[in-house]
């Protein structure tokens, strides 16, 4: 993509303003969301212009801002194309309506939502924690439906929109998921239930709310930590003494790099199993 993208804006930028531009820009649907150096603000209409030359590009998105509040939304600025901000985004045999400024939705995390839908056996009873527009819990009951093996799904979600959007998406795709809107502590303990699997992709905060998933897990029960290191061994290793603090035993069964969040951090995924769980 880095050399498309030189082509196309070879006309308009020199080799040094080329050179500002960042290697590569998400494409979430039909719309391509960019980052314009401070430097080429003044072009950044002829910037959006030229990259509707990619193909399936009806929409360019200039980042106006960072993932920010508590439902991890940014302000994006359309800057060539369609005025919209609402798309479909397609993955795997999937696809999920959106609007790329109010929900947070990540294309580059969807090998890590393959590997964990593969890992999902039959009969489990799943709680997948921050669901967000159902990235997460829509590719785990396709998959299984697709293997015609049962399987029982919750999936949680606080931001009113991205709820929305999930609900919609659940109809999208004919599975059969239930969706709940609210806090993610509040609620889980409200459903009173065990299970077998918890997914917890907030990698900022989950600290927060492992205890929630822990108290909500089944002996031998496996849940998905996400969060942001520099070194995921050492993270894998904290995570398992947080579990430990708070009176479970972890088996750390492998640690994933899933995407770059900065210079040297990825983000990463530990799969615990929760053993020898406290007696109540």
């Amino acid at each position: 993509m880095k050399q498309s993208l030189k082509l196309f804006l070879g006309e308009i930028l020199n080799n040094d303003e080329i050179k500002l531009m960042p290697r590569a820009f998400d494409v979430i649907g039909d719309i391509a969301i960019i980052e314009i150096p401070s430097e080429l603000e003044a072009k950044k209409k002829e910037i959006g212009k030229a990259i509707l030359n990619f193909k399936h590009i009806k929409v360019v998105a200039a980042k106006a801002g960072i993932f920010e509040g508590e439902y991890r939304t940014r302000k994006l600025e359309i800057i060539a194309g369609e005025d919209r901000k609402e798309t479909i985004h397609k993955e795997i045999e999937c696809r999920y309506l959106l609007n790329v400024e109010e929900v947070y939705f990540s294309e580059r995390l969807g090998n890590e939502r393959i590997r964990i839908a593969r890992q999902v056996k039959e009969n489990e009873k799943i709680l997948v924690m921050f669901a967000g527009v159902g990235p997460y819990p829509v590719l785990i009951a396709k998959t299984m439906k697709m293997k015609k093996e049962n399987v029982e799904i919750y999936a949680i979600e606080l931001n009113p929109v991205g709820y929305k959007y999930m609900v919609e998406n659940v109809r999208l795709n004919k599975v059969n998921i239930k969706c709940i809107s609210g806090d993610v502590k509040v609620e889980t303990s409200k459903l009173g239930l065990k299970f077998d699997r918890i997914v917890m992709p907030l990698p900022k905060d989950a600290g927060n709310f492992l205890e929630t998933a822990l108290n909500a897990i089944n002996e031998n029960g496996i849940i998905h930590y996400y969060g942001f290191s520099d070194n995921k061994e050492i993270f894998a290793e904290e995570v398992k003494k947080q579990c430990e603090y708070y009176g479970y035993n972890a088996e750390i069964l492998e640690t994933v790099a899933c995407g770059a969040f900065g210079p040297r951090v990825d983000r990463v995924c530990v799969d615990l199993k929760i053993k020898n769980l406290p007696r109540a």
